[in-house]
C-alpha cells in the first residue's frame, strides 16, 4: 500500500447507491420538457459525467441549446424528491476507514451540487473518514475533464494517487491525470467497459474491494 499516498474516491455509484436514482430523475426531467421519451438506458450510460455535459450526450446538441438549463432545473427538483432514498453501499464507510488506517489520505471527489452531496457526506461520516472532499463548486469543468481530480489532490496535498470509481468517466478523468483507476461495478457499468476505458482492476462493490484491498493497490501500483 505504501506506493500510494492518496486514494481518490468517486461517491455516486461507488460509495452511494444512487446512479439509478439519478437516471430516474433525469428521465422524468426529459419527459417533462421534451415531446419525446429518452430511454433510461441511454441516460444511465452517461451517469457519472457532469450534468452540464449529460443533456447533449443523451439527447443531442440541439436539445442542450434549446432546453438544457430547463432540463437540469427539472432534474434537480426530481432528485431532491428521492435523494433521501439513496443508501451507502455495503461496507463503503469501512473501506474509507481501512484506507485511512493504512496511512494514506482519503479524498472524496464528488461532482454533486453541494446540497446533493450533503447526504452521502453525512452517511459516510466524511469528517471522520476522509481528509477532504469536493463538490461541483470546486471545478469549472466536470468529468470526464480531470479538473475535479486536480482540485481534490490539491486539497490534500496528494502526490502518488489512485482513483476508485464506478463509471468510464471516472477512468477517463483519472487517465488524463496519469492516475490508475480501480473500478467497481456497483454503479451499473460493466466490467469490460471499465477495463476497456483503462481501469487496472475491477471489483464488485466496496465490500469486495475492501476484502481485496492490498491486492487491488498492488495491481494499481504496477501500472
Amino acid at each position: 500500500m505504501a506506493s500510494f499516498d492518496t486514494v481518490v474516491f468517486d461517491i455516486d455509484g461507488t460509495l452511494l447507491d444512487s446512479n439509478y436514482h439519478h437516471a430516474l430523475a433525469w428521465s422524468r426531467a426529459f419527459d417533462q420538457v421534451l415531446d419525446r421519451h429518452v430511454p433510461a438506458a441511454a441516460i444511465h450510460r452517461c451517469i457519472g459525467m457532469g450534468g452540464d455535459r449529460l443533456v447533449a450526450a443523451v439527447a443531442g446538441d440541439d436539445v442542450e441549446e434549446q432546453h438544457g438549463d430547463e432540463i437540469r432545473d427539472r432534474w434537480e427538483k426530481e432528485y431532491d424528491r428521492i435523494v433521501d432514498e439513496t443508501q451507502l453501499l455495503e461496507q463503503a464507510r469501512d473501506l474509507l476507514a481501512a484506507v485511512g488506517r493504512s496511512g494514506m489520505k482519503v479524498v472524496l471527489a464528488s461532482s454533486s451540487i453541494p446540497k446533493h452531496a450533503e447526504r452521502p457526506l453525512e452517511l459516510l461520516r466524511a469528517g471522520e473518514h476522509s481528509d477532504d472532499w469536493t463538490t461541483s463548486e470546486d471545478a469549472e469543468e466536470s468529468k470526464p475533464d480531470p479538473e475535479l481530480l486536480e482540485e481534490a489532490l490539491r486539497k490534500v496535498g496528494g502526490g502518488r494517487a489512485v482513483m476508485v470509481g464506478d463509471a468510464v468517466w471516472d477512468v477517463e478523468a483519472a487517465n488524463a491525470q496519469g492516475i490508475p483507476t480501480i473500478g467497481v461495478l456497483s454503479g451499473g457499468y460493466g466490467r469490460q467497459e471499465l477495463l476497456d476505458a483503462g481501469a487496472v482492476a475491477v471489483y464488485a462493490d466496496p465490500a469486495d474491494l475492501l476484502a481485496h484491498l492490498e491486492e487491488a493497490l498492488a495491481t494499481a501500483g504496477g501500472h
